[in-house]
């Protein structure tokens, strides 16, 4: 795939409140996020299409609507497809969260910001000169070519899976249908319960399915792998490379011809608060609340990046199991809802009712006082 950036952007820092300038930082930014989205869009709008290495993508500023250019309210990542035509993809500027967070490092150290101090960002985009877009490069050693691997696909009907099941959370235009079992549901929920004071996990599996009306996309969920050779502690789960090689090989003795679709873990919060707290503190503590932890983004990141995949946490508090399903959204980390297979009377376990969750924030891991 060749990639085109016709703008430079650039981080600018502020100070919380005042707004400040504490400094300016070039992006140098991981695009694969927001290519694999664009990809993954072309082929759920273009059924045919191939996007190999004549594939161009290119990354564009979205010009803040107020305050016009330079300002950035997001960028476009735009997929021009040879014999089918372009796809575009809308990224906020959330995108740059971390990388902000990493700028923010060198201020800390100089005495700039307190180390926890928040901080405002914002983003800008200028041309990039054109000595640097025509500038040559080194003729490699040797060249690597992208071959595009066709995803296992299953034709058939989303109207035969919604009539099955019914909506959990809140729906999101543009997200990838996902239908997942009643009974992986009631699995994975007892794990948690049965987890206790630890967390633990497992990998999700099922098939992609294109809707013969309609052409599009939706996945289905057909059965969770407990990931065995994990480590679980209080705080956090931990992966080794026994547990993709067991988990791969279940799926090989099922001979269904899954896809990894995801993953689930638990979060014993239930056990993170302070057992001497009234009901009414323990009621409103951030820690009885579903988070997306950093370490959680990290796991999605590095072994869940197609843009397909999902991440089910279910929560165990005070008011009973919390779900909560997160997605890529645009090359974003994002909650989502989703349809469970069953019947809607038929809870086995004590479920919280659904509620927004944080991602990526450090203050729902701070210990409960």
């Amino acid at each position: 795939m060749n990639i085109r950036q016709p703008y430079q952007f650039v981080l600018e820092l502020l100070k919380r409140g005042a707004g400040t300038p504490l400094g300016r930082v070039p992006v140098v930014a991981d695009w694969e996020p927001v290519l694999e989205a664009a990809r993954f869009f072309a082929l759920r709008r273009f059924p045919l299409a191939t996007c190999g290495e004549d594939v161009v993508a290119e990354l564009r500023p979205a010009w803040h609507s107020q305050l016009g250019e330079p300002w950035v309210g997001g960028f476009e990542v735009g997929l021009q497809i040879p014999g089918a035509g372009e796809v575009s993809c809308l990224v906020p500027n959330s995108y740059f969260k971390a990388l902000a967070v990493d700028a923010s490092a060198p201020l800390v150290k100089k005495g700039t910001l307190e180390a926890g101090e928040l901080f405002d960002f914002r983003v800008t985009a200028y041309p990039t000169p054109l000595n640097a877009l025509a500038k040559a490069t080194p003729r490699p050693r040797f060249e690597v070519a992208e071959v595009s691997t066709p995803l296992p696909l299953k034709l058939s009907s989303i109207k035969d899976f919604q009539s099955r099941s019914f909506v959990f959370g809140e729906h999101h235009e543009g997200d990838l249908p996902v239908f997942i079992p009643q009974e992986v549901l009631a699995e994975v929920e007892q794990a948690t319960l049965a987890a206790a004071t630890v967390e633990t996990a497992s990998v999700l599996i099922g098939h992609l399915h294109r809707d013969r009306d309609d052409g599009d996309l939706f996945l289905e969920i057909t059965a969770q792998i407990p990931a065995r050779n994990s480590q679980g502690t209080a705080t956090k789960v931990t992966f080794g490379p026994e547990t993709w090689n067991a988990v791969q090989a279940a799926v090989a003795l099922r001979g269904e011809n899954e896809i990894w679709a995801g993953w689930f873990h638990s979060h014993p919060a239930a056990a993170w608060c302070n057992p001497k707290c009234p009901p009414e503190a323990r009621a409103n503590c951030s820690l009885q609340r579903s988070f997306f932890s950093a370490d959680d983004c990290d796991v999605h990141r590095t072994v869940f990046s197609k843009a397909f995949n999902i991440a089910l946490l279910v929560t165990s508090t005070d008011a009973g199991l919390q779900r909560a399903m997160f997605s890529w959204r645009n090359g974003v980390i994002a909650q989502r809802g989703f349809h469970i297979i069953g019947n809607e009377t038929e809870q086995k376990n004590a479920v919280a009712p659904a509620a927004p969750a944080t991602i990526g924030n450090a203050e729902n891991e701070k210990p409960c006082p």
